[in-house]
């Protein structure tokens, strides 16, 4: 499995645009850049059929996080069910971001 470093989410967080719908709704939902790198760095991707990509973190990748930096779980706790929606082009531009609510 991939070591969460620094340098990898900084990375990820130059190499993406968000769009003014992205950005608003982001800002709406205290969303941020930090935490959309991560879930694109170390998540992982389900194409929608509709053009879009959604990207996670499942539960393996939250188990490992758990494991390795508890603070990062206690720190977002819930933000870490967020899901970000790019085109499925496989260009860097974030489309938006949203916190999935989930029954259990």
């Amino acid at each position: 499995m991939k070591k969460i470093s620094l340098g990898r989410l900084l990375r990820v967080m130059l190499g993406i645009s968000l769009t003014r719908h992205a950005r608003v709704r982001c800002a709406q939902r205290g969303i941020d850049e930090w935490l959309i790198s991560m879930i694109l760095a170390y998540g992982r991707a389900e194409y929608d059929h509709h053009g879009g990509r959604r990207c996670f973190l499942g539960k393996p990748e939250k188990r490992r996080i758990a494991h390795e930096y508890p603070e990062l779980i206690r720190r977002y706790g819930r933000k870490l069910d967020l899901v970000v929606v790019m085109p499925a082009s496989g260009e860097k531009t974030v489309l938006t971001a949203y916190v999935r609510h989930r029954s259990r």
